[in-house]
């Protein structure tokens, strides 16, 4: 899968958990899974720090970003199959990476 199917996929994944799309923690949290899917093993720190300079801002306002973004969504802890427990910015990350890579399988 190239790297722009990879992007349109993670952001159909977002929309898909009805992350509102006109939110910067959209777009950060598409980013997100892509760079996690592509690396398991980078820390979210480094995730933070990597879409910040993209984007020339903090890695601290992309955090609140995405945070913010995943409290909007109505429906993210269902289409993720998450618990009350685990919706917070890396387990959201990182399971839409997993669903991002079962996606690139199937193709």
């Amino acid at each position: 899968m190239k790297k722009s199917d990879k992007a349109l996929s993670a952001a159909q994944l977002v929309s898909d958990c009805s992350v509102p799309p006109h939110l910067s923690g959209f777009t950060f949290l598409a980013q997100a899974a892509v760079l996690k899917c592509s690396d398991r093993s980078i820390k979210l720190n480094d995730i933070y720090g990597a879409l910040a300079r993209a984007h020339g801002c903090s890695p601290r306002a992309v955090a609140r970003s995405i945070t913010y973004a995943i409290s909007q969504s109505r429906f993210i802890r269902e289409r993720l199959s998450l618990g009350d427990g685990e919706l917070f910015n890396g387990r959201v990350i990182a399971t839409l990476a997993l669903k991002l890579k079962s996606i690139r399988r199937k193709d």
